[in-house]
């Protein structure tokens, strides 16, 4: 017979990237829109000025505040990230784990 908990770790184990991006996103949904760059951004760090991630992350929070036309202004591919990102989300929760 099998422990209880390892149920537990297999099932936390094939959500994790679910996990993952779900917490990205909300990170990214309650940064500033306005700095110029992201709070954890390795390019600002090293002080380089441009840094695409930072207008994806801010094209993300823009577009979680309703701004549509300044989360394209941001970065035009941010609209389509978080339809991408929701989209593995969805499908990451709803493949059956298989216990052996």
């Amino acid at each position: 017979m099998k422990p209880k908990f390892r149920k537990g770790w297999q099932f936390f184990r094939a959500r994790f990237e679910a996990i993952a991006w779900i917490l990205g996103l909300t990170l990214m949904a309650i940064m500033s829109p306005v700095d110029g760059h992201a709070g954890l951004c390795p390019l600002k760090a090293t002080g380089l000025g441009f840094c695409p991630g930072c207008g994806l992350g801010h094209s993300v929070a823009w577009l979680f505040r309703g701004e549509f036309s300044a989360s394209f202004n941001a970065h035009p591919l941010g609209i389509l990230a978080v339809v991408i990102l929701v989209w593995r989300i969805i499908s990451i929760i709803r493949k059956p784990v298989f216990y052996y």
